[in-house]
């Protein structure tokens, strides 16, 4: 028995060591030049269905090997990817910065990342099937995301010894903004006008910044709304089979023609700024090091200069 319990033992620190060197391998490689993996849709998916039925299935030490081993590590990290990509690509939007009247610096465009994400993160937390496989995407989904968060960080121009210190602000500051949908969601749970009411609070202080010259009610009222429906959208309603698969759909965005002003006169529409735009297809992504890259995903496709339209 002695000898069985230490056998067990010396196989888990060997998968615990496998676990960490591949932790390694996935912050180190190649991202000094453009490249991103790319998965297809049909066998990765099919690949990830049946990993998660068989986590379900097979108890205790089914859910020991899908956290240590490689193989179920990868599956984590690839589908994190594809949900945090999917979340990327919907706060990249440019209308968000043109006719959505969000800031085109560092703060608002993270915060219109956090949102995104925060909708995906409610999700896995009300899976219920696997909670325990679910929390530890999650974890992969915000080390993707403060990875990320550095990068930008860097792209900002930031000197490096002072990278971490900016990254525990920002930290800070999403905890923040994480923290007040969850109160929004959970202390109006019931109470739908006041939760709409919060909504247009916390878009006005986290997404707009809190500019004075740049509130208007009509403006909040339409962004409350589209954060009400993709609530609905992502965590009610979003089948279990397609959010297993990151095939995420994302409602609308609002409709930001004919906005009125606090006096009801019409706002000026704003155009799209050129440099968010790219040719349909096309992203834009950063390396490690903050430079800039852009990656064509259907062709999967990535290069340094810019696409033209």
């Amino acid at each position: 028995f002695l000898l069985l319990l230490l056998l067990l033992l010396l196989l888990l620190l060997l998968l615990f060591l496998l676990r960490r060197m591949m932790n390694s391998a996935v912050l180190l490689r190649g991202r000094s030049v453009p490249t991103i993996r790319l998965m297809n849709y049909g066998s990765t998916q099919k690949q990830m269905s049946s990993k998660a039925a068989a986590s379900n299935e097979s108890g205790f030490l089914g859910k020991l090997w899908n956290k240590y081993s490689i193989s179920g590590q990868q599956s984590r990290i690839e589908l994190a990817e594809r949900y945090f990509r999917a979340a990327q690509i919907r706060a990249d939007d440019p209308h968000w910065y043109g006719p959505g009247r969000i800031g085109r610096e560092f703060r608002p465009r993270h915060a219109m990342l956090t949102m995104h994400l925060w909708f995906l993160n409610k999700r896995l937390l009300k899976d219920p099937l696997d909670s325990h496989n679910s929390l530890m995407v999650q974890e992969e989904l915000f080390d993707l995301f403060w990875h990320d968060t550095k990068a930008r960080i860097r792209a900002e121009g930031i000197n490096e010894l002072t990278v971490n210190k900016h990254l525990k602000d920002v930290q800070q500051v999403t905890f923040q903004h994480l923290t007040h949908y969850d109160h929004a969601y959970s202390e109006y749970e019931t109470e739908p006008k006041k939760r709409y009411e919060e909504l247009q609070g916390l878009i006005w202080m986290h997404l707009l910044m809190k500019d004075p010259d740049n509130v208007y009610d009509d403006h909040l009222k339409r962004m409350a709304y589209y954060i009400e429906a993709q609530y609905f959208n992502i965590v009610v309603t979003l089948p279990d089979q397609y959010f297993r698969q990151a095939r995420i759909a994302w409602v609308d965005l609002p409709d930001f023609s004919q906005m009125k002003d606090m006096k009801g006169k019409t706002l000026p529409n704003i155009p799209l700024n050129p440099e968010d735009v790219l040719p349909e297809g096309w992203h834009k992504a950063l390396t490690d090091s903050g430079k800039v890259y852009y990656w064509n995903p259907s062709k999967k496709k990535t290069q340094w200069s810019r696409p033209v339209l």
